[in-house]
């Protein structure tokens, strides 16, 4: 009776620590034109695309170091813009937004 412990525990672990590789992040792409536009500018330098995870929905927030609005393009995951106040909360979707990933910089490719 032991063995078969060991064995079904063994099994459990085995299956529990199966090498899994995490889903790729895509750029969007509807994003792709804005981002270009941003390259070909030449004032690209700082810019990045960072997705979020808020109310089980994914947006994506572009954002240049050099802009004076840190939330002006902030996109639901179907690339509508948010409208704040309207259809997001800014202080709820600031408080409870996680799961930060970048998906774009300046210079990356945009395949």
């Amino acid at each position: 009776m032991r063995k078969l412990f060991y064995i079904a525990l063994f099994i459990v672990a085995l299956l529990a620590c199966e090498d899994r590789e995490p889903e790729p992040v895509l750029i969007p792409e509807w994003i792709k034109p804005r981002l270009t536009e941003l390259e070909n500018s030449g004032e690209c330098y700082g810019c990045q695309v960072q997705r979020w995870t808020y109310n089980e929905e994914y947006f994506y927030h572009l954002y240049c170091g050099y802009w004076s609005c840190s939330n002006c393009e902030v996109y639901h995951y179907d690339g509508t813009l948010v409208e704040w106040g309207e259809t997001v909360d800014p202080v709820d979707f600031e408080a409870n937004k996680h799961r930060p990933i970048i998906v774009w910089e300046c210079g990356d490719e945009l395949d």
